[in-house]
């Protein structure tokens, strides 16, 4: 059995890393976390020519001195797994920002293979080299790609083996260097070489179309309407194009859940239908959202676009004491907090990814305006409308609020700056973009779906047990439940334990709040707006939705959360400040409401 080759994938940001990987993986590649880090580790394990090859994709970085916790992954899996060869994938639009990586891999007597990547485009741009002369200069093997369309990866898997067992060889120029200077600075090697090379590169160094696109996009009078435009149409077509298909996931789920009841009764039927299926639904039905939020993630982040809203939002974001990057996970956070959980990924620095997960539930999702709009009509027919928008921006004022407390708390290990290249604008291809959402999708099936599926089915059993009890009635164990933790509320307005119950079935999902209070109160949701007044005044239905709006989240958002974070305790903490937070408010609104 041949001895696996362990391959690292390096470069600079946005030099398509990734791409390759998914290029030379397709659907055998492996997401997980780094050990002890939330950043993501892409890996794969393929058999070209008999040969198993184990490819890593390393952070992106500029050398081998970390800034950032990314930059520190990539230099100690350099150090202390020592891969066999190196491939070092690099723009060719942008050369000379590589060498000082290479040279550091070099120094350190590293096998390393370029990969040229980016062709197409360099000569569009008028880009121009001599690969055969490079090669000799340099003292490396290159290889001309193109990542994202996976052209000439067969060349590259050939060359990495043949350079697997060759032994290592310091190229000349380098033994020259640091035989004359122990301690020559990167800088004056840096520029050596480069002197070196340029006979046989021309780069003329001009994207005249991301010039024109970013005079347009990046122009202080047009940036903002159309960053706030292109993040409507994220989350709007988000919804578009998921709606349907999750609406048929619903239908299936719905049908199954028919037959089951035709087939069997009682307990066993209840735990078929509520409990397995049930449980089966709520993961489902996430599948098409992420999927569909991820594609589009995909693309304005492939097509340069994503890097520039960082950029524009981070001044004013710097002031809460995080990024720009922070502004994403938000507002998709008010379609689903799911998936905004889950976009944090763009978020590199670890203390600001935290803070975004952390806050990131008091935004109020698309499920709670279901009940925003249901109590709000009962109770406020004729101001309903102000009672919504009210509701929303106490979502958005708590969490920013919480947002610069939290940065205030946790201070930066290391000066935050924000270090990011404005990659040039590109077309988005078919299969990179698919690829990637499909990874995201598959990762949240497997971690989150597992916690989303177990919760609910402990859910349907403390509303089932004892045997005999009706389902969610107040002899049930999750009835004794609402009763013993009903006079917590008692001084927000809402003491009935029904609405104790309601609350812990808005866990499983905050639209079911809805559903419970109508099967609570033999109503449905019409019978409700005769029944809920006799059980609550409109003071406290106020201070009732105000306690939803700020609560933890669903169990679906807390399997996301577990998947993110790895940490019980980070999402214990979360789960106790969101309550409390949600009770002083709802305290807070109902005290006032008396007073008035």
């Amino acid at each position: 059995m041949l001895k696996t080759i362990n391959i690292a994938l390096a470069g600079n940001p946005n030099s398509g890393k990734t791409s390759l990987l998914n290029s030379l993986a397709g659907l055998k590649l492996h997401v997980g976390n780094w050990p002890g880090k939330t950043v993501e580790k892409k890996e794969a394990i393929i058999n070209f020519s008999g040969q198993n090859l184990k490819i890593i994709d390393l952070p992106g970085i500029y050398s081998l001195l970390p800034f950032s916790e990314e930059e520190e992954i990539a230099r100690d899996f350099i150090f202390k797994n020592n891969p066999d060869i190196i491939v070092q994938v690099i723009d060719v639009n942008s050369l000379e920002k590589s060498l000082f990586l290479l040279f550091e891999f070099l120094a350190l007597e590293k096998k390393v293979i370029l990969a040229f990547n980016f062709n197409k485009e360099a000569e569009a741009n008028g880009v121009k080299m001599d690969v055969k002369n490079l090669e000799k200069i340099l003292g490396v093997p290159i290889i001309k790609i193109e990542a994202n369309t996976g052209v000439n990866k067969e060349a590259l898997l050939k060359e990495i083996i043949k350079v697997s067992k060759n032994k290592f060889e310091q190229p000349a120029y380098l033994k020259n260097i640091l035989n004359k200077n122990k301690t020559i600075s990167h800088g004056r090697a840096i520029k050596f070489i480069w002197e070196k090379i340029q006979p046989f590169y021309f780069n003329p160094n001009k994207n005249e179309k991301s010039k024109k696109i970013d005079n347009f996009v990046l122009n202080k009078f047009t940036a903002f309407p159309i960053f706030f435009a292109s993040m409507y149409l994220l989350f709007k077509l988000t919804f578009i194009i998921s709606d349907p298909i999750t609406l048929g996931v619903n239908r299936a789920i719905s049908w199954l859940i028919k037959i089951t009841d035709s087939y069997f009764s009682g307990w066993l039927a209840s735990f078929l239908a509520q409990g397995i299926l049930g449980g089966l639904g709520s993961v489902l039905a996430f599948v098409p959202l992420i999927f569909v939020l991820f594609s589009l993630i995909a693309i304005i982040e492939d097509s340069g676009y994503l890097a520039r809203i960082i950029i524009l939002l981070d001044e004013l974001f710097a002031k809460l004491g995080v990024s720009g990057r922070f502004f994403i996970p938000i507002i998709l956070g008010f379609g689903c907090n799911v998936p905004a959980i889950l976009a944090t990924r763009t978020i590199k620095n670890k203390r600001e990814k935290m803070i975004a997960i952390f806050v990131n539930p008091f935004i109020s999702c698309s499920a709670r305006l279901a009940v925003y709009v249901l109590l709000a009509t009962i109770f406020f027919p004729k101001k309903a409308i102000y009672v919504i928008m009210f509701l929303y921006f106490l979502g958005i004022i708590t969490t920013l609020g919480a947002t610069l407390i939290l940065s205030k708390l946790i201070p930066n290990k290391k000066e935050d700056v924000l270090i990011i290249e404005l990659p040039p604008y590109r077309r988005p291809t078919f299969k990179n973009v698919f690829n990637r959402a499909w990874w995201q999708t598959s990762l949240f099936i497997k971690k989150a779906g597992t916690i989303i599926f177990l919760s609910i089915i402990a859910v349907w059993l403390l509303a089932n047990l004892p045997p005999g009890t009706h389902y969610g009635s107040v002899d049930s164990w999750l009835g004794k439940i609402g009763q013993w933790i009903a006079p917590v509320f008692k001084p927000l307005g809402f003491g009935n334990w029904i609405f104790a119950v309601a609350l812990i079935f808005g866990l499983v999902a905050k639209e079911a709040i809805i559903g419970s209070l109508g099967t609570l109160t033999n109503a449905d949701n019409a019978g409700l707006l005769t029944t809920l007044p006799h059980l609550i005044s409109p003071l406290g239905a106020l201070s009732f939705l105000v306690f939803v709006s700020l609560y933890m989240p669903c169990l679906a958002t807390i399997g996301t959360i577990k998947s993110e974070t790895n940490k019980w305790y980070f999402i214990i903490g979360q789960t106790i400040t969101t309550i409390m937070v949600a009770w002083i408010f709802a305290w807070i609104t109902f005290s006032i409401g008396k007073f008035l």
